[in-house]
């Protein structure tokens, strides 16, 4: 893989879904205060995604 290929990944991809993420949390008292994967546990909705589910979880599967 070339370098330009992880930049285009990490700092485009990966960025796009942390920007999506932190602007979820500034915008709720809800989502507030959870770590990252309990972040994804609560957005998942027992199966009924919320939209914000596809960033928390694109950022947990990218730290991992």
């Amino acid at each position: 893989m070339s370098k330009r290929s992880v930049e285009v990944h990490w700092k485009e991809h990966h960025g796009a879904y942390v920007e999506g993420l932190n602007k979820a949390l500034a915008k709720s008292d809800i989502l507030y205060g959870y770590t990252l994967d309990d972040l994804v546990k609560v957005t998942y909705n027992n199966g009924n995604p919320s939209p914000d589910f596809n960033n928390a979880a694109q950022v947990m599967y990218k730290v991992l």
